[in-house]
């Protein structure tokens, strides 16, 4: 293994156990999380397991944040749980689904009638069960890239219908966030609440999940949210660094918030654990009905699969099949915020794993993996290790790639000013600021790079480089319109005269 230095300032505190155990947990296991946080550098970390439908470990590692300010981590310290959040979204329109308002089998436009796609079979024959799957026929994380222009939750709905698919629907795995909006405005119709409203009502409340809420009503608010970290490799070193950007972060994560926006605590995380091990029943009350539950972890759509392992996809899970059993499970990774949250049936045991370091579930999978390998009374793989290991090997050379040729700009650079209108996108403008050319469009107001002809290159706060191309009428020297990649294609927008 690579030796990792560890920086100067990098604290790690212990906090106690708070939950008693009514069985024992491995007696090796909070040696091996310590040695996880230490070597992986973990700002702040909340790990729970629930074995049996009891908690047995509920431990936090570290400090809300690494300045002054910072506190140990606690059973109520909130984070932001990213892509986990999904499977709550999932919960929740099951309980819609279970009321009776609409069926799995329904068609989305039966309900929501506005609800448009590029393809009008695709719109006609989308189906409630199809939302959270990841084969709507979108490049992966296509349409995830228009939150960062600023487009909110309701504009995204109104934009699928200009975005061309890269795949035929139903055929190929390209995971998605922004669709997970689909789904709260079916949740948000039925329940006559927001989908952060609902959540509460339905879900936190009845699991009595009383520190849990969205980063849309807290994230600048809560005194118990810790600071998210961003750590990177630098040779033999890992190095963590505070993530600054917190308007970003809101502006992104609101407008996808079904897909990535609940704020918990690793006490909370117990108690939906062990409503998942009850198979939707939590305290005698039964949350999801038993058969609704049981097609939230059917697979769907194959996302994976080596000589060991396969992987699907349902309805907001990843279903693992391979030398460890069956794992249910769901990573998040988010603007300086990590989590795993997972079961495994056979062993009737759950964990979640919230940590403040955005950049990779290697530390997660390292505890998650080793923790279900000691229930088994495996002892023989160092799971640290080989994370750590494999992280930290160097990256493969890149391939070299012959130099294509950047063909002048073929017009004064003025003929490129102006407004387009880009419909229900809005419109941009392109304009000279100091001799250099701009494009706005909501929140963007970047300059453009010139990149080879007519296509330039313009960045977006959180959503980095996006390639600009204008088009052209040959004969009059003029230009007509422009197009920017998202991924997959979406309609120009038209210069106005």
């Amino acid at each position: 293994m690579k030796k990792i230095f560890l920086l100067t300032t990098f604290v790690l505190c212990v906090a106690s156990v708070w939950a008693q155990p009514t069985q024992n947990i491995p007696s090796q296991f909070d040696a091996h999380v310590t040695r996880v946080a230490k070597e992986w550098k973990l700002p702040g970390m909340v790990v729970v397991v629930v074995k049996d439908g009891e908690t047995v470990f509920l431990k936090g590692y570290g400090k809300t944040s690494l300045d002054d300010a910072g506190i140990p981590v606690d059973e109520n310290t909130q984070f932001v749980i990213a892509s986990t959040s999904k499977a709550f979204t999932a919960a929740l329109l099951t309980t819609v689904i279970d009321d009776g308002h609409l069926k799995w089998t329904d068609t989305v436009v039966n309900h929501l009638p506005d609800f448009t796609l590029y393809d009008p079979w695709v719109t006609l024959n989308y189906l409630v069960r199809d939302i959270m799957v990841h084969k709507t026929g979108f490049n992966a994380y296509a349409a995830d890239d228009l939150p960062s222009f600023g487009y909110n939750r309701d504009e995204l709905l109104s934009l699928y219908r200009h975005i061309k698919p890269t795949y035929s629907f139903r055929t190929t795995y390209a995971y998605n966030n922004s669709l997970f909006t689909v789904s709260a405005r079916l949740i948000e119709k039925y329940t006559g609440k927001s989908w952060d409203d609902a959540l509460i009502e339905r879900i936190f409340t009845p699991l009595e999940m009383k520190n849990s809420t969205t980063g849309n009503k807290v994230f600048f608010t809560s005194k118990t949210l810790a600071r998210g970290y961003s750590l990177r490799k630098e040779a033999d070193t890992l190095r963590v660094t505070l993530r600054t950007d917190l308007q970003g972060a809101f502006t992104w994560l609101s407008a996808i918030a079904p897909a990535g926006f609940v704020i918990s605590t690793g006490a909370d995380m117990a108690n939906w654990l062990k409503m998942l091990l009850g198979k939707g029943n939590f305290k005698g009350k039964q949350i999801i009905s038993e058969r609704n539950f049981k097609y939230l972890m059917t697979p769907q759509t194959i996302s994976g699969m080596d000589s060991v392992t396969v992987t699907n996809y349902a309805q907001g899970w990843t279903i693992e099949q391979g030398a460890q059993g069956q794992i249910i499970r769901h990573t998040g990774l988010a603007y300086g915020y990590t989590a795993l949250v997972g079961f495994v049936p056979e062993q009737n045991l759950g964990f979640a794993i919230l940590t403040t370091n955005g950049t990779t579930n290697n530390p997660h999978y390292a505890i998650a993996r080793q923790l279900i390998d000691l229930y088994a009374g495996k002892t023989d793989k160092d799971w640290q290790k080989h994370y750590l290991d494999d992280y930290m090997k160097p990256g493969s050379p890149r391939p070299s790639i012959a130099k294509r040729d950047s063909l002048p700009i073929p017009l004064e650079i003025k003929s490129y000013t102006g407004r387009f209108e880009g419909g229900a996108f809005g419109e941009a403008m392109v304009y000279l600021q100091n001799d250099t050319l701009r494009f706005s469009l909501k929140k963007v107001d970047s300059p453009l790079t010139h990149k080879s002809g007519n296509t330039f290159t313009f960045n977006t706060v959180g959503g980095g480089r996006f390639d600009l191309t204008f088009f052209m009428d040959e004969s009059q020297k003029r230009v007509l319109s422009l197009t920017f990649d998202i991924g997959d294609p979406i309609e120009p927008f038209i210069k106005k005269e």
